[in-house]
């Protein structure tokens, strides 16, 4: 006779699934609202250090949030007065000397015998594209408008994350009832430290890359240094990828003012790349992260998928979260 397996599932176990499933869902709705948050959080952890340095001179809390981003904000202003007005020259004569790069094209692609490549073809498809990015200026200038409120929102969530920081921590035990107050806070404040290392060491790494590069390029005498620098120094927060994208508009400048200057900025680029990984990271990241290149690519490939370029820009903050939570959970099992 067959022995018969009975499996009863309670009514508790079926809401919870059901309730998880619905959580999963409205999170996934409310995504944009969440990740706004999660950079904020990332924020407070870089600026607390600041802060809790300022209340120990025995400044009150609301007082030394207010210096902290009075500082930041100062800080930002004076860069961006430094940047923008030579930013904004470099474009101007970028645009003013487009159709000179889309004659030299038209040259060189006539010149290369190409089948069905013609100079009145390549204007053609230039202008269609010209007429594109115009008829789109408006949704571009709305995406900038949208990303700023974005900006303010983020940046009202972290100043109120900093005055309520230590209310949070005492209360985000409630949020997990099963696990003890102590590892609770033990473990936040782990998560804490290692988003606000990565954050201070992500910005020190993009200052170091983007003055690297616009030196680089303009001892190479190669047009429009400042912005090529400024995206080279932005897209240092998308590891491994970025020095990679950053270099393609640069090799394309200088390309068109002599093929010989595009070997010598392929090469300028590849040796901070390398100058990068092999001095520059080691020293500012992998106390702040610890985490091996293969989980970095790992992480970024998962962070571009479900979320684009700002999945990817958080992919290792969020990595670096999941890899504290892991190793704090292996060293508990290992006390047992």
């Amino acid at each position: 006779m067959k022995n018969i397996t009975t499996i009863e599932i309670s009514l508790k176990s079926v809401l919870l699934v059901i309730g998880t499933i619905l959580l999963l869902l409205i999170a996934w709705e409310i995504r944009g609202v969440l990740i706004a948050l999660f950079v904020a959080y990332i924020l407070m952890s870089g600026f607390a250090p600041l802060v809790d340095r300022l209340i120990s001179k025995g400044i009150p809390r609301a007082l030394a949030v207010t210096i902290t981003y009075l500082l930041a904000i100062g800080f930002f202003a004076t860069l961006l007065f430094l940047v923008i007005p030579p930013l904004v020259r470099e474009i101007q004569g970028f645009v003013e000397n487009l159709p000179i790069y889309i004659n030299w094209l038209s040259v060189a692609f006539s010149n290369s015998n190409l089948p069905g490549i013609t100079t009145d073809n390549i204007v053609q498809i230039i202008s269609s594209k010209l007429d594109t990015a115009i008829s789109n200026l408006f949704g571009v200038a709305l995406n900038a408008f949208s990303l700023f409120l974005l900006f303010i929102a983020v940046a009202v969530f972290s100043f109120y994350l900093l005055l309520e920081r230590d209310k949070i921590k005492s209360n985000l035990y409630l949020l997990f009832p099963h696990v003890a107050k102590e590892k609770v806070n033990t473990l936040a404040h782990k998560i804490e430290v290692k988003l606000g290392s990565w954050l201070r060491g992500e910005l020190v790494l993009m200052l170091i890359i983007g003055v690297a590069t616009y030196i680089g390029l303009t001892l190479l005498r190669v047009e429009f240094a400042l912005p090529l620098a400024v995206i080279a120094g932005l897209l240092e927060i998308v590891p491994t990828l970025g020095p990679t994208l950053s270099a393609i508009p640069a090799v394309i400048i200088a390309f068109v003012q002599a093929p010989i200057l595009a070997v010598g900025v392929l090469a300028l680029y590849v040796l901070i790349q390398q100058l990068e990984n092999n001095f520059i990271v080691p020293k500012l990241m992998e106390k702040a992260v610890g985490l091996s290149p293969l989980a970095i690519i790992f992480a970024l490939l998962v962070g571009g998928s479900l979320f684009g370029v700002i999945g990817a820009a958080l992919a290792v903050p969020g990595a670096a979260i999941i890899h504290v939570i892991l190793e704090d959970y292996f060293e508990s099992s290992k006390q047992r």
